[in-house]
């Protein structure tokens, strides 16, 4: 299991400021600090990051091993020009998590099978669970 403490408590509960049109320094900051989290998950269940990409206040990437896929996507709160990092439980509400995963057919798969919503926290055995799975398109 990698360990992801020191990320989470540097993070979880952040806010980070919006810098308008532009990725935050802050949140870019963010960004590759949680795309080198998601690196270590990976190589912990035997699997590779690949296909990563970043957005304005978002980001996803895939998760390979053998020819299995899992696409990743976290989502921030952006709200009145700051953004909060949830990465622990639900914020909002029983039905919110800042992430969803699921299956894929490859790395370019972004439609794949059904979401999977669940914290950054924990996700580990999700995302082994959804690489021993046989891919259905949703």
């Amino acid at each position: 299991m990698a360990d992801l403490k020191a990320f989470i408590k540097k993070w979880h509960g952040r806010t980070l400021e919006d810098d308008g049109c532009r990725v935050s320094k802050e949140f870019h900051s963010f960004q590759v600090s949680f795309f080198n989290a998601m690196k270590k998950i990976a190589e912990s269940i035997g699997a590779e990051l690949v296909n990563r990409s970043y957005g304005h206040y978002d980001m996803s990437g895939f998760i390979k091993r053998g020819d299995k896929y899992v696409y990743f996507n976290y989502s921030s709160s952006l709200c009145g020009g700051r953004t909060q990092v949830l990465l622990k439980g639900n914020r909002y509400g029983e039905f919110y998590y800042p992430m969803y995963f699921r299956t894929a057919e490859s790395d370019h798969d972004f439609r794949g099978g059904t979401n999977n919503f669940h914290s950054f926290e924990g996700c580990e055995e999700l995302i082994d669970n959804l690489l021993s799975q046989e891919h259905r398109k949703w």
